[in-house]
């Protein structure tokens, strides 16, 4: 098969009109064929669409594997069970699809492919026309200064915001402050040498950056808050969590840095990772993307290396060290939603921090679980589109309310 064939039935597959004939004839050609051939060709037809992750190691094996296990090449494989929960992938471009697909191969689930290519986005949601837009989340926080002024960040110009002896405030780029570190050996609080404390604090539906004295960067996700010192003294650097945020810690071995979260405690010497701690949620993960992160509750101790994840349960002492998803822990930061095969109250969560929306669900929804991939700029009455077309479930919006119903 030549490759402009090739390409044209990978569309069709991934379009959901190839024919059976064409589907024999392609997966037929992905069994005798080298896997690295086939990818080469999935990448280089990506490259043409939006920007989106380049396919490679075991993931690449994954999406060939998963075309080849479609139920559409009909008797070549088992169709999957009935009692299996429901799994619907939510997409906007060809790679999106891929993306899914090489996201829940895994997971031992009965998959089908959407065909959302030409899908408009209009949607079907019962909504109150008289209240305001929903719009997505953005570049939005508030930073409250040690003598209790609070600075809302959004209308903020750009520039020196803030000085507090040595330390001063700087916002740029319109979702970063940079804290720029004082003369060394000189404390911001010449009286007693007691640092000065802020918080940046984001609401429901903002994201903001953050670049501490010592170089440190913190990204705050939705409903989060970071509270730190404005200079960083002593033999260590201490910093306190609430929701979730990505860390890319500045290396200092002669000073770690700890992030204090309810009860527990994660010390680094310098080292990427992403910390989820919403006090509505049931734990607190740490994955870590680089380096070497110690997690501690109490007198429990658990050390990850980079592809892990620390999970503590709220309400226990047990510190649970596995495999990390890094794409979906990494996803809010990168811009999406990524549902992995996940229940509706969990889905709902995400979407009320995001969107800033309350969430009322009316009945028991258990049985239904989604899976798939979604831009975090898209308005929510096309995800909840998208949702309604392919579950059991419906949804009306009053004012700021969703309401979700079977």
């Amino acid at each position: 098969m030549n490759q402009d064939k090739l390409v044209r039935l990978l569309q069709e597959y991934f379009d959901d009109t190839i024919s059976k004939t064409d589907a024999i004839e392609l997966l037929n050609y992905l069994n005798a064929s080298e896997t690295d051939n086939i990818v080469d060709v999935i990448n280089e037809e990506m490259l043409k669409l939006q920007v989106g992750p380049e396919f490679r190691g075991p993931r690449k094996h994954d999406v060939l594997q998963q075309i080849k296990l479609d139920p559409r090449f009909a008797n070549e494989h088992p169709k999957p069970h009935d009692d299996l929960p429901k799994v619907v992938k939510l997409y906007q471009n060809t790679w999106l699809k891929i993306a899914a697909a090489v996201l829940f191969v895994c997971m031992g689930v009965g998959l089908y492919i959407i065909n959302s290519k030409n899908k408009t986005g209009d949607s079907n949601i019962v909504q109150n026309q008289v209240s305001m837009p929903i719009l997505p989340g953005g570049n939005k926080a508030t930073l409250t200064l040690s003598n209790g002024k609070v600075i809302a960040l959004d209308t903020a110009n750009d520039g020196l915001i803030a000085s507090m002896g040595k330390a001063k405030v700087f916002k740029s780029n319109k979702a970063q402050l940079t804290y720029a570190q004082p003369t060394v050996g000189v404390s911001t609080n010449i009286q007693n040498n007691t640092p000065s404390y802020n918080i940046l604090s984001t609401p429901k539906g903002g994201v903001f950056e953050v670049i501490l004295p010592d170089g440190t960067k913190v990204w705050l996700n939705s409903a989060s808050s970071l509270k730190f010192p404005t200079e960083f003294t002593g033999n260590e650097r201490r910093v306190t969590l609430t929701g979730e945020a990505y860390f890319e810690a500045a290396k200092n071995k002669n000073k770690p840095f700890f992030v204090s979260v309810n009860n527990v405690e994660i010390r680094v010497l310098g080292t990427h990772f992403n910390i989820s701690a919403y006090e509505d949620d049931n734990n607190i993960t740490t994955t870590l993307l680089e380096g070497s992160v110690q997690v501690k509750k109490n007198d429990r101790l658990a050390l990850i290396k980079p592809g892990e994840q620390a999970i503590v349960n709220n309400n226990a002492d047990a510190i649970k060290v596995a495999p990390a998803d890094i794409e979906k822990a990494m996803a809010w930061k990168n811009g999406y939603f990524i549902f992995g095969d996940e229940d509706v109250k969990s889905i709902m969560k995400k979407i009320s921090r995001w969107y800033d929306v309350e969430v009322e669900c009316r009945g028991d929804f258990a049985d239904i679980r989604f899976g798939g991939t979604f831009y975090r700029s898209k308005s929510i009455n096309e995800l909840l589109s998208y949702m309604e077309e392919v579950g059991n479930i419906h949804f009306k919006i009053i004012e700021r309310r969703v309401i979700v119903m079977k």
